[in-house]
């Protein structure tokens, strides 16, 4: 079985202006591990195709976002045609250890960013991708039941027939009634939504929110008198202008503030503040753990009911009046997620964002800016073609070298380099005999293959 990851995000195809993007769509394999996976230079992940980016203007305004995700679901059911009579029947493949395997890929995850997880989802963007949770209860901390792709497919056929139905409203649906992944064989969309470290946790939960109160608290001017107090030490960055004048914020932002914070915060803010912030931070800490165990995601819960145990002092300081916010209650389904499909930092986000370099603004800027879409998958088709050709050659001289080495190894020295072909066989001929030379040589893919001389 070929677990199937995808994973698709809007990006701009120019840095300070225009309206140019492009929208790829990305496949990996989970049975490939994910330290390799998030490598750029081991090519593990391949790109699939682009999804179209218009503005659907020949419609009306009120017709437009329901159309963009019907267009959305139709390319998509193109793109993954192949996978529905795969993922039943299954296809022969040459696997690692060189045997063919009757393989069968199926969909196993979704990795994209909120607004993306409700268009997989077919459900609006004030309602939860993953469970059934109403808008106005996203802030408390109670379990929903999930989302069923089952029941989804009967509440959407239904509406098909009957313009108002009650459980369509209340489930928070869209009108799409053929999702590209109603045909998929063995999957569930709804489980395959995956946690987003990069958007929910560092972008959202820390920055958007955790940051934004406290400067409500102890004000732009103290928070940035107090970075620029933090001494300087090896490893550390230092915001030496603070933090208020920073336009344009990145994970490693994100990530060198999450550091020291907690300790920014002592002795400006209550403690009640500070176990609210510790409890966050803590939280997003365990998230991004390579591995976990029983202990780390029980901590891990601990920390979301401290945060929920101290959150009101919010509501009494007059920073917040609720805490009805996705990215908020997003967090409710890290440890299901984690037990699920694996530690979170194997689905971030913060991956693909890396590949649109190479599939997306490179090829942009190889193109002439006209029609570039064709042509940008044109030209990555002839660099693919490119180096495969160039991996193949480079794989047909190591087999050869590898090949002569063996025999004259075997041979004790009897073959010297400068001898001709023929010169080799009379070796062979002489002392040969049916000793069989087993070689290893390795595949541009990386992978060892032995073989036997009959296929020299």
């Amino acid at each position: 079985m070929a677990l199937v990851i995808l994973s698709s995000d809007k990006t701009s195809l120019l840095v300070f202006s225009g309206d140019k993007k492009a929208w790829p769509v990305y496949l990996m394999i989970g049975n490939i591990s994910k330290d390799i996976r998030r490598r750029v230079s081991e090519h593990a992940t391949i790109l699939i195709g682009y999804l179209p980016v218009s503005k659907l203007e020949c419609f009306q305004k009120k017709t437009r976002s329901v159309t963009g995700y019907r267009l959305f679901h139709y390319v998509m059911s193109l793109l993954l045609r192949p996978l529905v009579d795969a993922g039943r029947q299954g296809k022969t493949m040459v696997c690692a250890d060189g045997f063919v395997h009757r393989v069968h890929p199926i969909l196993a995850a979704y990795v994209a960013d909120f607004p993306e997880q409700c268009l997989v989802g077919c459900n609006k963007e004030s309602r939860c991708p993953c469970c059934l949770v109403q808008s106005q209860n996203r802030g408390n901390i109670e379990e929903c039941a999930c989302r069923s792709m089952v029941d989804t497919l009967k509440t959407l056929r239904r509406m098909r027939r009957n313009k108002q139905l009650k459980k369509f409203d209340k489930e928070g649906l869209r009108p799409v009634f053929n999702p590209f992944w109603k045909d998929l064989p063995f999957t569930d969309i709804f489980t395959c939504i995956t946690p987003d470290i990069l958007h929910q946790l560092h972008k959202g939960i820390f920055h958007d929110h955790l940051v934004q109160w406290c400067l409500g608290i102890i004000g732009k001017k103290e928070m940035d008198a107090r970075f620029q107090a933090v001494g300087q030490y090896p490893g550390l960055r230092h915001f030496k202008k603070g933090i208020s004048a920073i336009s344009q914020w990145t994970g490693t932002e994100h990530k060198e503030m999450e550091r020291v914070f907690v300790g920014l915060l002592s002795g400006a803010a209550s403690d009640n503040v500070l176990v609210m912030a510790r409890s966050l931070l803590d939280f997003i800490y365990y998230a991004r753990f390579q591995q976990h165990t029983d202990k780390t995601l029980a901590a891990m819960q601990e920390s979301l009911n401290l945060f929920h145990a101290h959150k009101d002092i919010l509501v009494e300081l007059g920073i917040r009046d609720h805490f009805n916010v996705p990215k908020i209650h997003s967090l409710m389904h890290y440890v299901t997620s984690i037990r699920a499909l694996g530690s979170a930092d194997g689905y971030n986000t913060e991956y693909p964002e890396r590949l649109h370099i190479e599939y997306a603004k490179d090829t942009y800027r190889a193109s002439n800016k006209c029609d570039y879409v064709e042509q940008m998958a044109l030209w990555l088709q002839r660099q693919e073609a490119f180096h495969h050709k160039t991996a193949y050659h480079a794989w047909k001289q190591l087999k050869q070298s590898t090949s002569m080495d063996a025999i004259h190894g075997s041979l004790g020295g009897a073959i010297d380099s400068s001898e001709t072909g023929s010169e080799v066989g009379d070796h062979l001929d002489e002392g040969g005999g049916n000793d069989t030379v087993h070689l290893a040589t390795q595949q541009p893919s990386g992978m060892w293959y032995f073989l036997h001389p009959c296929s020299y």
